[in-house]
């Protein structure tokens, strides 16, 4: 073959891998957007469905807030402002925030709910000397402690203990909940999922699909975890 035919078949070859090429790289593009649309719309209507469940939360407060205006006016004025701090971190939208502020705002979510419950709702923390440093969905661990007083502390006559630990294992930070399981509640397993599948889109939309949501039910307690991923610095 000539060498002018030589090198009509190689610049027809190398047109055709382009075509290829692009081809492929428009549908893999196509497919991400069509993912991330896909991620986004789940994130709208979750996060919709957490709008409706909010004003629950909050008709509770507003009572209790009331019911101790008169007779512990410090714990009604203390009540209204970790109520202002939720719902300021709540209106500030999807963002992510150090783990150690999304403990804290936990923290006021509970000592709210305290107030209602009383001596019925005991909490324990399980918490390093050093908050690890990584960031959280905003209000992701209080869904997790609002199910476990809804599914489980609530339906008990005598109350219960929530767990909320964090621990750290190379790569990985860990967040666990864990709340006792109320005897013949079988809305348990079912009734935790409201909030744990917006946890769970927005923390593998954070972490690009490396975080994780795991639950499970064994020996009367159910357990709830979000595991974050870390990145390591090598020293020097």
């Amino acid at each position: 073959m000539a060498n002018g035919g030589w090198q009509s078949l190689f610049l027809r070859f190398t047109g055709i891998a382009l075509t290829v090429g692009l081809l492929v790289l428009a549908a893999y593009q196509n497919h991400w957007r069509a993912k991330q649309m896909a991620v986004l719309a789940k994130q709208s209507e979750l996060e919709a469905l957490q709008a409706r469940i909010r004003p629950h939360f909050l008709f509770n407060t507003l009572n209790t807030g009331a019911a101790l205006v008169h007779q512990r006016p410090a714990d009604a004025e203390q009540l209204l402002l970790d109520l202002a701090d939720l719902f300021r971190a709540a209106l500030a939208g999807p963002r992510e925030i150090p783990l150690q502020e999304e403990l804290a705002l936990a923290r006021r979510y509970l000592e709210i709910e305290s107030l209602r419950f009383g001596e019925r709702l005991q909490v324990v923390w399980r918490l390093p000397e050093t908050i690890p440093v990584v960031d959280t969905p905003t209000l992701s661990i209080q869904p997790l402690v609002e199910n476990a007083i809804r599914h489980g502390v609530e339906h008990r006559p005598t109350g219960g203990t929530i767990e909320i630990e964090v621990t750290s294992d190379p790569g990985v930070v860990r967040i666990t909940v864990r709340n006792p399981i109320p005897a013949g509640n079988n809305r348990n397993n079912t009734g935790h999922q409201v909030g744990l599948n917006s946890v769970r889109a927005r923390v593998e939309a954070l972490t690009h699909g490396r975080g994780r949501v795991e639950t499970s039910a064994m020996g009367g307690v159910y357990t709830a975890s979000i595991s974050l991923p870390v990145t390591e610095v090598s020293p020097g």
